[in-house]
């Protein structure tokens, strides 16, 4: 699940924003969650300590400081480069201050009389950050991102040795990672094989990490990895894996 955190010194202000959050993720079934929402700056730190994503709404004003929002994004900002940050305040005078240090909000939504435009205006930022994300997916190459029911995973590709498909579980992929840990989860190695072009097709049924292979056995036609798992390699792919492998050693 894509974490949202709501940081807002006033308690009857905070439930509001709580309420149009989750309502909003439940009635448009979006895949996030409201993991923090408080208007204290040490809870809510420790919740960031947490994190390497996530929804901000943040108001300028928290414990007295009216600068302390200000503070708590350039935070998030340098933790969390990629954070999507959406001030919620009356001071419209501060909105600069977010450029000079830049901040990058997604939003700066002023505080007004009429409750319904706030509550719009949060709503929006909701279905935009989550179809940034739809956009976004699968662009970073360094990151293998693959989802099972509602929640989001996110992995180093250099952790992937290598994916699979098995008969006994059709439309599923298999995934086995650096610690020789495994998960499974619905798909088809086509589908990944097109989104991640770094991954080499081995066989109909093995999709491998082509940096984290010790050792390829011809004979065998059997892929070694650094973890000590083993994957498989058709004959019509092994002269191309050959010629892969011998081009990259005389590159090192």
């Amino acid at each position: 699940m894509f974490p949202v955190f709501v940081l807002e010194g006033d308690e009857n202000a905070r439930a509001n924003y709580l309420e149009t959050v989750e309502n909003a993720i439940m009635i448009n079934e979006i895949k996030m969650k409201t993991v923090c929402a408080t208007g204290s700056l040490d809870l809510f730190r420790t919740h960031l300590k947490d994190t390497n994503q996530g929804l901000f709404f943040i108001d300028m004003e928290i414990e007295g400081d009216v600068q302390s929002g200000l503070q708590i994004a350039s935070e998030i900002r340098r933790l969390i480069p990629m954070a999507k940050i959406v001030f919620i305040t009356s001071h419209a005078e501060l909105a600069f201050l977010t450029l000079e240090r830049k901040i990058a909000p997604l939003d700066y939504i002023l505080k007004r009389p009429n409750p319904l435009e706030l509550k719009n205006q949060i709503i929006d930022d909701i279905l935009l950050t989550y179809h940034q994300l739809q956009l976004t997916k699968y662009q970073r190459p360094d990151i293998f991102n693959y989802s099972i029911g509602n929640y989001f995973f996110s992995i180093p590709m250099q952790e992937v040795m290598y994916l699979y498909t098995s008969k006994s579980t059709p439309g599923h992929v298999h995934l086995v990672m650096a610690n020789s840990q495994q998960d499974e989860f619905p798909g088809n190695l086509s589908a990944i094989e097109k989104h991640y072009p770094m991954l080499f097709r081995s066989d109909r049924s093995f999709l491998i990490n082509l940096d984290n292979i010790t050792q390829y056995d011809q004979k065998k036609h059997l892929i070694i990895f650094s973890n000590k798992s083993t994957a498989e390699i058709s004959f019509r792919k092994s002269r191309e894996l050959s010629k892969i492998l011998k081009k990259r050693s005389t590159m090192l």
